[in-house]
């Protein structure tokens, strides 16, 4: 061996963050962080058979078919009217209601800067209500979220599955609690805003319509979430959705283009690529388990590096898929073991990425919702690090008193 592995890892996670630093898409940085441990650890000549083996692994290749099913799925939606028509069935509810439903509703499709779509939705709720910009900002970008701590139709969630080598459904049941939690602490906040303001009378909603408006438009994801949680493999579940969407919504080849185009984003397939060739590069060499030995042989507690590795990632990038490939495969040790997975582990490293990438300066979302209503950003921090405390810190209860 050329360099310590735990070293050598070190210096791949500080390439990988002054990369994202300078504005390198994830993609190449985490491959760029792959390559700097492999060239530092494992001979020369193991090096392009392990890249070669890294893109036709199974597991690599499950990710990128359900991965880009679900963001074709997420396109061709959008390409179909199916997420204006959420919104608008959303607002027949009542204002008070569909300021939250909106963000929560379009939250169930995966896109980037996706909070950007529900803000133009709710902008004129927001502005009925009377919530100032920060309010507004807050409601959107935190209900858009709810879905990113459990739903399988997420990259990240996805990704966990993948780099851990367990079954969706199992993720998922894991991580529910986590997006129950993410709705009530939100609706709690959100309650102290709006109880000043006065109740709106209109016509009375027609539930029925509602109902009938809701299914017609959510239908895939309803569809898709039960498929996974009843153990049908996302590898299939995701495609046959993606095929009855189409057929149903009888799609033409052109919005089918544009949907294809977008789900198979080259810097989209990299990044996928990268993050499972990063997990490979690390299991061979060992050197998440050097790193982990090292940790405790300095006296780090287990509990500070569940916490501490994906929430730095998660702050650091602003990006979901970037804290779940790179910070839980170091963390594989601590969650996959011998005995089966420790979910108290899987569940506090998870919650922690996830925090750190609400709190993120780099997160789109955040900066575009907060440009879009004209908000003031360090406002907005004031609604959202208590929450994510909070959550942060019944994740950690959860893991002490269940190890």
């Amino acid at each position: 061996m050329i360099l310590n592995p735990s070293l050598a890892l070190l210096i791949s996670i500080a390439a990988i963050l002054i990369l994202l630093r300078l504005k390198l898409h994830p993609g190449f940085a985490i491959f760029a962080g792959s390559l700097v441990v492999s060239l530092l650890v494992l001979p020369i000549s193991d090096v392009p058979s392990l890249m070669r083996q890294s893109l036709v692994e199974q597991q690599t290749i499950r990710l990128l078919i359900v991965v880009t099913s679900a963001l074709t799925l997420s396109s061709l939606m959008e390409e179909k009217g199916l997420l204006a028509k959420l919104a608008t069935t959303m607002e027949s509810i009542g204002p008070r209601v569909a300021v939250h439903l909106v963000p929560a509703v379009i939250g169930l499709v995966p896109m980037p800067a996706g909070a950007l779509v529900s803000a133009t939705a709710s902008q004129g709720l927001v502005k009925r209500l009377g919530l100032n910009p920060e309010q507004g900002t807050f409601i959107n970008y935190w209900f858009r979220h709810i879905w990113e701590f459990s739903v399988p139709v997420y990259p990240a969630i996805i990704i966990t599955s993948a780099v851990l080598s367990i079954p969706l459904f199992s993720v998922v049941k894991i991580l529910s609690p986590m997006t129950a939690l993410a709705i009530v602490s939100g609706a709690v906040l959100s309650y102290g805003m709006l109880k000043k303001v006065p109740k709106t009378k209109g016509e009375p909603a027609n539930k029925k319509t509602i109902a009938y408006n809701f299914l017609r438009a959510a239908w895939p994801i309803l569809l898709l979430v039960p498929l996974i949680l009843l153990g049908l493999d996302a590898m299939i579940a995701f495609p046959l959705t993606l095929a009855l969407l189409a057929g149903q919504q009888r799609a033409k080849w052109p919005e089918l283009k544009k949907a294809f185009r977008y789900g198979f984003n080259p810097r989209i397939l990299l990044l996928l690529y990268a993050i499972m060739l990063y997990k490979a590069t690390i299991e061979s060499s060992d050197a998440a388990g050097m790193l982990i030995s090292d940790m405790q042989a300095v006296g780090l507690p287990t509990l500070l590096i569940l916490v501490a590795l994906p929430l730095l990632m998660g702050l650091a990038t602003g990006i979901s898929m970037a804290f779940a490939g790179v910070a839980l495969p170091l963390l594989v040790p601590y969650i996959a073991l011998e005995s089966g997975i420790n979910s108290y582990a899987l569940l506090l490293a998870y919650v922690s990425g996830m925090m750190g990438l609400l709190l993120s300066p780099l997160h789109l979302c955040l900066i575009l919702s907060a440009e879009y209503f004209k908000a003031n950003l360090a406002k907005v921090y004031k609604y959202i690090l208590p929450l994510a405390m909070v959550i942060e810190g019944i994740a950690i209860l959860i893991y002490l008193i269940g190890t």
